[in-house]
């Protein structure tokens, strides 16, 4: 399986769309059901909102993983 070389994540704000971003942090390995499969840190990944959209903190926004590109 090819692991893609970024994950797409798209930031809300209760049903509105803020943003979309590339998020090209390493997944880890993971055993799923017999399966390798690659997981990401969800700390990691909130960080990175952050850092990206400052404005963003402490507005309960929702991070939504994405196949499509904006």
């Amino acid at each position: 399986m090819k692991i893609p070389n970024f994950l797409l994540i798209d930031v809300m704000i209760g049903e509105r769309f803020v943003c979309q971003l590339k998020y090209l942090g390493r997944p880890f390995p993971s055993v799923v059901g017999g399966v390798i499969l690659p997981t990401y840190d969800g700390d990691d990944i909130k960080r990175f909102v952050e850092e990206k959209r400052p404005s963003l903190i402490g507005k309960g926004y929702r991070i939504e993983f994405s196949n499509q590109s904006v």
